[in-house]
């Protein structure tokens, strides 16, 4: 498996002086059966709050994915107290620096998706509904086509607080369920029951929003665990109360509904 990272400038020019960076965890060609540029590709967002990249949804991710046969890439973008539309920048043009390099990596152009954890995923929820926003043209010369995810993943994401910076850095709506179209890449949403940090709502409500947009959904919603379990395994748990073997289900199901979109 190869890896190697990214700087922003060579993500986008127009990044020159941000502190992105994509780090690339993909499975060489080897002229394997699974080598035949069917493959998918998924940018992964850590979660954080926008004050840091949360190590157990990083690297451990990005490895479960490769494992599975999708090739992973994790984006540590930008924190505050840079403000958006910083970081909504820097995810646009990292999938679309994927999609670019698509075929290198054994890729479909098709087959790109975004995958984000809390506040990682309020900024996959960010791409995904708003990935027309005419600051992508304005600012890095990116269409639509470059940009839009082709499916979105979003691990208890930050959805309906308020509290969260604008992705439009106006005074536009920032409520993300109230963003969505029919037009929204098909997504998988998973959360836990006893969040405490992130209310359960968040999920069930952009749930409620694709499932009126008509978009394809699935939801999981278990019972049990924190907020930030990451894998929810023992490779990512920081401690037992983020272990639990049921919710580590999630990832399995998540890459089966992956390849069967």
């Amino acid at each position: 498996m190869g890896y190697f990272k990214v700087g922003a400038e060579e993500l986008h020019p127009a990044l020159t002086g941000s502190g992105a960076e994509l780090e690339v965890y993909c499975r060489s060609r080897t002229g394997l059966l699974a080598d035949d540029g069917e493959r998918w590709g998924v940018l992964i967002l850590p979660g954080g709050g926008y004050e840091r990249i949360a190590p157990a949804e990083s690297e451990p991710v990005a490895l479960a994915f490769a494992a599975a046969g999708v090739q992973a890439f994790v984006l540590s973008y930008s924190l505050l107290p840079q403000g958006w539309p910083q970081q909504f920048l820097e995810v646009a043009a990292a999938l679309a620096w994927i999609r670019a390099h698509a075929e290198e990596f054994g890729i479909r152009p098709d087959r790109v998706a975004v995958c984000g954890f809390s506040a990682g995923g309020h900024l996959a929820a960010c791409l995904s509904c708003l990935w027309d926003h005419p600051i992508l043209k304005e600012k890095l010369e990116l269409t639509s086509e470059q940009v839009r995810p082709n499916a979105a993943v979003l691990g208890y994401p930050v959805i309906n607080e308020l509290r969260y910076i604008s992705p439009l850095g106006g005074e536009e709506e920032l409520r993300l369920d109230r963003r969505v179209r029919e037009d929204h890449p098909p997504a998988f949403l998973w959360v836990t029951g006893e969040d405490a940090t992130v209310p359960v709502e968040n999920t069930l409500d952009y749930a409620l929003a694709l499932r009126k947009a008509g978009v394809p959904v699935e939801l999981h919603l278990f019972a049990r665990g924190p907020h930030a379990m990451g894998l929810a395994d023992r490779e990512s748990a920081r401690d037992e109360a983020h272990y639990n073997a049921h919710a580590a289900t999630w990832h399995g199901l998540c890459v089966d509904w992956l390849k069967g979109v």
